[in-house]
């Protein structure tokens, strides 16, 4: 360890200053500029104050404190009348459409009505139901007998298809000539 030296030894042990050096002090730093604040803009900001701001003694217990927590609280009531004025307009506007589907239904109540009573309507229930049976009674002794293959269902099928456009022509000729429902003569 004796071998090692610290660093003001080596120092110490370098060439010494020559007077020029000495005279010029390169020993220190050179000085630094001084730094002249010439912007005013601190002043426009909003929560920065120059002074010493003093407080009541209460400050700390009052519910808002700065002007910051005023205006929000002053944004939060004004939405939250904005948000009631609007569901008031959305529950008017439901109960108007309430009011609307009712009308709809009561219209269509008393339609169903007029149909059940329309002697073409009757006859089409009679019609479908006498087909539908006689088709389920018809595919059913078919298929006991083993009769019953997909060429049978076909026709089967197509004759029902056949039946309902008849029907379907029929009922618009008869509501036409006797004036019920939607196909009535528009005179």
């Amino acid at each position: 360890m004796s071998d090692e030296l610290s660093y003001a030894a080596v120092a110490a042990s370098g060439p010494t200053q020559s007077e020029e050096e000495e005279k010029k002090n390169y020993s220190r730093a050179n000085p630094v500029d001084e730094v002249i604040v010439t912007d005013q803009s601190v002043e426009s900001l909003i929560d920065v104050t120059t002074g010493v701001a003093v407080v009541p003694n209460d400050f700390k217990e009052q519910e808002i404190q700065t002007e910051t927590q005023a205006a929000r609280v002053d944004a939060e009531v004004e939405a939250a009348e904005t948000q009631a004025a609007a569901a008031a307009e959305a529950a008017a506007a439901a109960a108007r459409e309430t009011k609307a589907e009712k009308a709809v239904a009561e219209k269509k109540k008393r339609s169903c009505a007029s149909y059940r009573s329309n002697p073409i309507v009757q006859a089409q229930g009679v019609l479908f139901a006498a087909i539908t049976v006689a088709l389920g009674v018809g595919a059913y002794r078919k298929y006991k007998v083993g009769a019953l293959d997909c060429k049978t269902v076909g026709i089967w099928g197509a004759a029902a298809v056949a039946l309902a456009g008849a029907d379907c022509l029929a009922s618009q000729w008869l509501f036409k000539k006797f004036g019920w429902g939607k196909y009535a003569k528009s005179e």
